[in-house]
């Protein structure tokens, strides 16, 4: 069987989850607390149920969902692919199989589908985990090697429970020298009683003697009985006479009371009704002076205003927001008054003018665009002509620099041309005079000649003199008259150009006097600055013109100011009108309302009161027709009582009640006496003293007789009719039946016992070398060939030897090598089921305490079991995830709902 699928609808903290699983190797790994174990026990609990609500399993029921189970799609040993469902329902789950052909089936096709496997068995072979490794340490010896020759078994570990329950309860039943257990007691038991039986035998003989007796106590025993009985006739009589006799007396006492008030008459109920209408008059009475004391109390004082002057106030004061308004824009107008006025200062003193003096001029001056455009032509000539200006003197000046230039120019050519030549007659020169000292030399060297090289040394000097003096001379001489004929005429040509260019300046300058004269005429009309600058006048002009608007705003506003400080005079003196009194500007309407609130208070008080009087009249009026009703139905009372006053009326009361009283006493005793008529005379006080001496004496003969009646009937009837001997009897038989039991149960589970020692050594035997082979290989390949074997004692215990033939015992081992043979022989079982039950093996994270190497040896025998099996591997450590290459690799953490797990 394999499972390809895992639709997890609802579980633990997994909801609607979809995982598909491969044939090989499925690393679940995640964190702790990502939800690996509840994985594990989804796959578990839908193959096999839900555990019971008392079950030490936790059941996994999600918190945020209703929806609890799932379902497991699987392919079976036939290639089918069948889907096993599980949700909530019955205790275990409502489970239902869904076969290729469409067909159901429900727990009975999922046990043949499971092959007959419980959850214990399947978790004993095919599922283990960390925790079922770590508490081997904690085992003995016997334990551990019990514990691995039944993992995996199917069946053995509950036959090993079945073992050791039965040991205990056989040493409960029965021990050879005990006093505990219930075959020894009941033993004990079957002793005492037998002893016990065979006393009660002997006490049967004394029967006969008793019964004469008996017989003579039953003679006597009757006739005191009929002695007694008639003077307890008698004794009844003189009771019922003794009892009668004070009623008898008391009716004859209560006739003579009764003739005494028998006249007396008295209203039904008349004391009840009598005090009913007292009160009520005395309330009424109490409310008549509390309502003519509220009546004396309300006053009424006269209000200022009429009810018609109010509204007309209350008409005012709904002109509050128009009011509100005025005040508001007044503020408004004066603020915006003033801030123009400041803008327009502002503006002003940009000008450079005196806003007092000149502010009439310049709001009356002309500012429209045909003097703007003049003011701008004007302008533009004035920029032209000092541009012109500028250009001229620059000019000149740039013809004066080229004079000085062009002087300098000729005196440097002049001792550029003579340095020149002086430089090449210099060569020249130098030239001669070496090639006349080398040859004389060279002579005088060749031929030992001294006077030779002197020669020429002399003549070299006589050359360098006389060249110097002709290059002087022809310096002085060349070329003067051309650099001075030139000077002259380019000096002359600048000079003529300066003179033209001075007067050109000194024209522009007069037409630039008079340009400026005219805008400073113009601006004379503006009463404006004569030194400012002529770049900033058509800024100047359009500032004037934004001063006049300003003018023009403030005097609009100055007219809306009137207008909106005459309605707030209209307003004010018409409040004034209304609610004649010192009111503020600011606090007007809020006065306005105190003093409408206070007159309508004052007004809705008098109407209040007035109201009040006319109910309290009203009132007072219906209390006075009651107080007369109420005396008249006192009177109607007293009339019937035959009585004047109250003191009267209670007094017969109290007499009629009495007569009421002596009447049902009478009554009472009439039915007491039941027409029983007696004698008083009949008997006398003595009598009652005799009659209770001759019943007494009797009655302790008697008692004396029926003692020894009862001991003699006892101890006979005890010996007749006795069942203490047959319930001793039958209770010895039960005591035997309950021995035989007991011993048969032991004897039962002796057998059972024995039996599972037979079916542990047929194991050993028989199955466990097979198991024992693939083992002993696993655990070799696990230890990296530490181990060589793993074998099975003559003792029945498992050993380890190492490849040196030394031998340990599992408890001896580390805890790691431990696991690592409870591994090995976990999969060899799963391997060798392989064909009867092809579970997949499920492992949840069992290798931690492995080091590197045996951790590398374990994931080798994983690679090889997944070509036969399928593996599901749950993990939290992360290099787990890539130890195999062909594993498919589910991220618990990531799982989404409706998604696949990520596979790597």
């Amino acid at each position: 069987m394999k499972l390809t699928k895992l639709h997890i609808y609802g579980f633990g903290k997994h909801e609607n989850v979809e995982i598909n699983l491969i044939n090989g190797i499925n690393v679940f790994f995640g964190e702790n607390e990502a939800g690996k174990t509840t994985i594990q026990q989804f796959i578990l609990q839908i193959l096999f149920g839900f555990p019971q609500r008392n079950s030490p399993f936790l059941r996994y029921e999600p918190k945020s969902s209703s929806t609890y189970g799932g379902n497991v799609q699987i392919i079976d040993h036939e290639s089918q692919s069948i889907t096993i469902e599980r949700v909530k329902g019955k205790a275990s789950g409502d489970v239902t199989v869904y076969f290729p052909d469409g067909s159901r089936g429900g727990e009975r096709e999922l046990t043949k589908i499971l092959h007959g496997y419980s959850r214990a068995d399947f978790e004993a072979i095919f599922s283990f985990s960390l925790l079922q490794l770590q508490g081997f340490e904690k085992m003995t010896e016997e334990e551990l090697t019990r514990t691995l020759l039944s993992s995996g078994t199917t069946g053995i570990d509950t036959l090993a429970v079945v073992e050791n329950q039965f040991l205990k309860e056989m040493g409960e039943l029965f021990k050879p020298t005990g006093r505990k257990p219930l075959i020894n007691q009941k033993i004990e038991e079957l002793r005492a009683l037998e002893t016990t039986y065979k006393h009660q035998l002997e006490e049967v003989e004394k029967y006969e003697p008793s019964i004469k007796r008996l017989n003579e106590l039953e003679l006597i025993v009757e006739e005191l009985d009929q002695e007694e009985k008639e003077i307890s006739t008698q004794f009844q009589q003189y009771l019922e006479w003794k009892q009668l006799k004070p009623l008898k007396e008391k009716e004859t006492e209560i006739h003579q009371e009764l003739d005494l008030v028998k006249h007396q008459l008295f209203p039904s109920d008349g004391i009840r009704r009598f005090e009913l209408i007292k009160d009520k008059l005395n309330r009424n009475n109490v409310e008549m002076e509390q309502l003519k004391k509220e009546l004396n109390m309300l006053t009424i004082h006269a209000t200022s205003l009429t009810s018609q002057q109010l509204e007309e106030l209350q008409s005012f004061l709904n002109r509050e927001t128009e009011w509100h308004q005025l005040l508001s824009k007044r503020i408004q107008i004066e603020e915006e008054q003033s801030k123009t006025l400041q803008n327009q200062m502002q503006q002003l003193a940009l000008v450079g003018v005196d806003w007092e003096k000149s502010l009439t001029h310049i709001v009356q001056a002309d500012v429209s665009i045909q003097q703007e455009d003049k003011l701008v032509t004007i302008l533009q000539t004035e920029r032209n002509l000092e541009l012109e200006l500028q250009q001229e003197k620059r000019l000149l000046q740039m013809k004066e620099q080229d004079l000085l230039q062009q002087q300098q120019r000729v005196t440097e050519t002049k001792r550029a041309n003579k340095t020149s030549a002086n430089q090449k007659a210099n060569k020249i020169m130098y030239a001669i005079i070496a090639v006349i000292v080398i040859v004389g030399i060279f002579i005088g060297v060749t031929q030992s000649n001294w006077m030779v090289a002197l020669t020429a040394v002399v003549i070299s000097g006589i050359v360098y003199v006389g060249f110097t003096q002709l290059m002087n001379t022809w310096n002085q001489s060349n070329d003067v008259q051309t650099y001075a004929d030139l000077l002259k005429k380019e000096q002359e040509s600048l000079q003529q150009d300066i003179s033209i260019l001075k007067q050109q300046i000194s024209e522009l300058e007069s037409k630039k006097l008079e340009i400026s004269k005219q805008v400073n005429e113009f601006l004379n009309k503006y009463h404006i600055n004569k030194q400012l600058s002529p770049s900033l006048l058509p800024e100047l002009f359009k500032r004037l013109r934004m001063i006049q608007e300003q003018q023009i705003e403030l005097d609009q506003m100055e007219t809306k100011l009137y207008e909106v400080r005459i309605r707030i005079q209209e307003l004010f003196k018409q409040a004034e009108e209304k609610a004649p009194k010192n009111h503020t500007e600011d606090m007007l309407f809020h006065q306005l309302r105190e003093f409408y609130l206070d007159e309508k208070k004052k007004s809705e008080e008098v109407q209040y009161k007035e109201a009040r009087i006319y109910e309290y009249q009203k009132k007072l009026q219906e209390l006075s027709l009651l107080q007369q009703s109420y005396t008249e139905q006192i009177y109607i009372l007293f009339r019937e009582a035959n009585v004047d006053i109250e003191s009267d009326y209670y007094s017969a009361n109290s007499i009629h009640e009495q007569k009421v009283k002596l009447e049902k006493e009478l009554h009472d005793l009439h039915m007491q006496l039941d027409g029983k008529q007696i004698n008083l005379n009949d008997f006398d006080d003595v009598f009652e003293d005799e009659c209770k001496q001759k019943l007494l004496h009797l009655q302790n003969k008697r008692n004396e007789l029926n003692e020894e009646k009862a001991s003699l009937s006892y101890e006979t009837k005890k010996l007749l009719e006795d069942e203490e001997i047959s319930e001793q009897l039958q209770l010895l038989e039960q005591k035997k039946a309950e021995l035989h039991d007991l011993v048969k149960k032991w004897a039962a589970q002796k057998a059972i016992v024995e039996s599972i020692k037979q079916i542990m050594k047929q194991l050993k035997e028989e199955r466990l070398p097979e198991v024992l082979e693939s083992a002993q290989r696993y655990f070799k390949l696990l230890t990296n060939n530490s181990y060589e074997q793993l074998i099975l004692s003559p003792e029945g215990s498992f050993e380890a030897v190492k490849a040196t033939g030394q031998r340990f015992k599992i408890a001896e081992l580390s805890q790691a090598t431990k696991e690592q043979a409870y591994i090995s022989l976990r999969l060899a079982l799963a391997v060798s089921l392989q064909s009867k039950a092809p579970f997949p093996i499920i492992m949840d994270d069992p290798f931690v305490h492995f080091d590197r190497v045996r951790l590398q040896q374990v994931v080798q025998l994983m690679a090889e079991l997944q070509k036969e099996h399928q593996l599901l591997y749950f993990t939290c450590h992360d290099n787990m995830q890539y130890e195999w290459e062909d594993a498919s690799v589910i991220q618990v953490a990531t799982l989404l709902p409706r998604k696949v797990g990520v596979v790597k």
